[in-house]
């Protein structure tokens, strides 16, 4: 029977239509994968947790946010059917910056960390300050997901689940000597650095994600907080408004241990002032940048680093303007690690107690200025060793004056800030969680 032209039309419509409200139904957007991350109260490092292997085991790592990459001991227990060593001269070899190669030198039958014919590299433990060398593998990760599915009626369903990667994610298999120093049950470090091997670009490349991550640590040991990897806007304090800050290179390797001609990875920004209730520190500017020949100066961001450093003028010139801007508290005798500290122990000196406004006027995203203000958190400690409750220290030390950093934030001054390091803008955006609409604490949400 022949179908009437207009009919014929009609039938097209209506199939088109309903094909386009199928399309529509529902919107996936891209994954958002993250780690929770908690404080160890010991060590005051911060450990993540990522699963590998096949079968998947949970690994607990130290995070170093300036590490090359992942590294872990294969010495112990490491049992996985998607090992892979890298072979010499290889791609992934080449990319990695690797100078290095195992040849026929191992002494065993083949197994996870030793392999002959095998790309080398160098892991390094910034706590221990120590390194070796160790075999380039590939092996299977995953990590948790969030994904949001938007359907026709704009609701948005919200699903947590272990996402793995379809493709080996590089790390380093050094000996067990170098987990000394590293919290309890650790077994490596995480390595967040800039670079092709670092965790944030391998995981960009692994599960197709935006080159960007985020970090939001809580400083309270008995709650969790959260690194996340790609799009953070649609799940995870997605109303906040960050400030930015242009990522510096430093040309020459920071690293402990590195090969010739490396550059660093860890993440520097560029301080240009420093204020004390508005008031300028007195230091000298050229320690501010980086010397392009040998690396020295700068400020970095650093998680290994339990409390801010800074060069010895530096400091000095910081803790002068410091106490004479708290000139009515009683210095009293510093406790370990810090170098001043107040006594707190008059009450009429706690009531009218009024901590200064720690300031960094820093580089702006268009060759301005813009200022993060420290909440008094992120540089005042209440140490609680012993009879020290009534002792209130500053969480700055003093770098030495052959520093090689001028200043560096540890831990304490980026607790309780979500920090977003966007790899492809080379920028980090910034907004404590104490001035935050959206975020209480940086305790991890997902859990």
């Amino acid at each position: 029977m022949k179908i009437p032209q207009f009919l014929l039309c009609f039938l097209l419509f209506i199939c088109s239509s309903n094909y386009s409200i199928a399309k529509k139904k529902s919107h996936k957007h891209h994954p958002l994968l993250f780690l929770p991350v908690f404080k160890d109260e010991i060590t005051q490092q911060y450990v993540a947790q990522i699963y590998q292997r096949t079968p998947l085991v949970p690994v607990n790592l130290t995070v170093d946010l300036g590490g090359r990459f992942l590294w872990m001991d294969c010495e112990n227990d490491y049992i996985s059917s998607s090992y892979k060593n890298v072979p010499c001269g290889s791609r992934p070899c080449k990319l990695s910056g690797s100078q290095g190669c195992y040849g026929s030198s191992c002494p065993v039958a083949p197994r996870p960390g030793c392999n002959n014919y095998t790309c080398s590299h160098i892991p390094y433990n910034p706590i221990k300050r120590s390194s070796t060398d160790g075999e380039l593998a590939q092996d299977i990760v995953a990590l948790w997901s969030i994904t949001t599915t938007t359907t026709n009626n704009n609701s948005n369903n919200v699903s947590k689940m272990l996402l793995s990667s379809t493709s080996g994610v590089m790390f380093n298999c050094p000996g067990d000597f170098l987990l000394e120093k590293l919290a309890n049950g650790v077994k490596g470090m995480a390595g967040l650095g800039n670079g092709y091997t670092g965790l944030p670009s391998q995981l960009a490349r692994a599960f197709h994600l935006p080159r960007k991550f985020a970090i939001c640590l809580s400083g309270n040991t008995k709650s969790n907080g959260v690194i996340l990897f790609g799009e953070r806007r649609s799940y995870y304090a997605s109303n906040e408004v960050l400030t930015y800050t242009p990522l510096l290179k430093n040309p020459v390797s920071t690293a402990g241990a590195y090969f010739p001609g490396e550059a660093s990875v860890e993440y520097f920004i560029g301080v240009e002032k420093i204020l004390v209730n508005g008031k300028i520190v007195p230091i000298d500017n050229k320690l501010l940048a980086i010397n392009k020949t040998n690396g020295v100066g700068g400020t970095k961001i650093s998680t290994v680093v339990p409390y801010g450093t800074m060069e010895s003028s530096i400091y000095k010139a910081f803790k002068y303007e410091f106490v004479k801007a708290i000139a009515k508290v009683p210095i009293a005798k510093p406790i370990t690690p810090f170098e001043l500290c107040f006594n707190l122990s008059n009450s009429d000196t706690v009531t009218g107690l009024v901590i200064p406004q720690v300031s960094l006027v820093l580089l702006g995203e268009h060759n301005n200025s813009t200022t993060w203000d420290l909440p008094m958190n992120n540089f005042m400690a209440s140490p609680t060793i012993n009879d020290s409750s009534d002792l209130l220290c500053l969480g700055f030390l003093d770098g030495g004056e052959n520093a090689e950093t001028s200043i560096v934030l540890g831990g304490m001054q980026i607790e309780e800030n979500l920090l977003e390091f966007d790899l492809v803008k080379k920028r980090m955006g910034f907004k404590s969680v104490y001035m935050s609409s959206d975020l209480v604490s940086c305790s991890n949400k997902f859990r």
